[in-house]
């Protein structure tokens, strides 16, 4: 089975405010399968974007 039918759209974004971006800034997006080893970068968390309501240079708030 191809990975890419397996994989959700996830959007990066920063947890905290940085020099030149807010919190909550989608700076990424990734496609991740759920299964492999992967993890956003320090200082980011990634949220399942199926739909692309966050796409990058958008706000993510977490509810």
């Amino acid at each position: 089975m191809d990975i890419l039918s397996t994989s959700q759209a996830y959007a990066v974004y920063y947890t905290s405010a940085t020099g030149e971006y807010a919190a909550g800034y989608v700076f990424d997006r990734s496609m991740w399968d759920g299964t492999s080893a992967w993890s956003p970068p320090a200082g980011s968390a990634a949220v399942a974007d199926p739909d692309s309501k966050y796409p990058i240079g958008s706000t993510y708030s977490a509810s």
